[in-house]
């Protein structure tokens, strides 16, 4: 369905602007500009896999970005462990985009759910839906932890979880504190509300997309 396609790829462009702008005003909030930075290149790189045709990268270009995040956060994570700011998850991320970009790797549409299969391969192997429904069900989870953290920051309330082996710190399972001063330029954007919904809707276009590889 192109024009769902087309609307999803819309919203995950709007998404890619939100988070230019809290990379921009990361450090004035005490944030980490390279969670925002690979934020940003989550939101285009899935908004060119729904449009292909308005993508002005090649797949590998995209291959190779999403393999040096993944390799950049795996190092923090291993380096900071559970302080780290939710590196795991930009692991998680990257590994899933590049899963995505060897399902189409001449740069086609990847499948989607919204596609009703057209462009999908035949004779998909088996390890391939295993792989995407293990992906689903993470992406899934995150997108719980993101309508927690909207409640908590919404009461102004960390709650205290545990960590979870291999996950984002449970303390900030989407966001980092929202230290956006009131009256700040662009503070609407840049509160821990916002960054919660953004990555709510990242988290179910990818659910979406690996949807499809089943």
């Amino acid at each position: 369905m192109a024009w769902f396609d087309a609307g999803v790829s819309a919203v995950l462009v709007g998404v890619g602007l939100l988070h230019v702008v809290r990379l921009v005003t990361a450090r004035r909030d005490g944030r980490p500009a390279a969670g925002e930075l690979a934020h940003v290149a989550m939101a285009l790189g899935m908004a060119s896999m729904f449009s292909p045709t308005l993508d002005p990268l090649p797949s590998v270009a995209w291959s190779v970005l999403f393999g040096l995040s993944a390799a950049w956060f795996t190092a923090a994570a291993l380096r900071d462990g559970p302080a780290a700011d939710d590196a795991a998850h930009h692991v998680v991320c990257g590994l899933a985009m590049l899963f995505m970009l060897v399902l189409s790797p001449h740069g086609g549409q990847v499948p989607s759910a919204g596609h009703s299969g057209h462009g999908a391969v035949a004779g998909v192997p088996i390890w391939v839906s295993g792989v995407s429904l293990l992906l689903v069900g993470y992406f899934a989870w995150h997108g719980m932890r993101c309508g927690d953290r909207w409640a908590c920051a919404a009461h102004r309330v960390v709650p205290h979880l545990p960590v979870t082996v291999g996950g984002p710190p449970a303390a900030a399972p989407c966001a980092g504190s929202d230290r956006v001063a009131a009256g700040a330029r662009l503070g609407a954007l840049r509160t821990a509300r916002v960054a919660a919904v953004a990555h709510l809707i990242a988290a179910a276009s990818m659910a979406v997309m690996l949807l499809g590889a089943i």
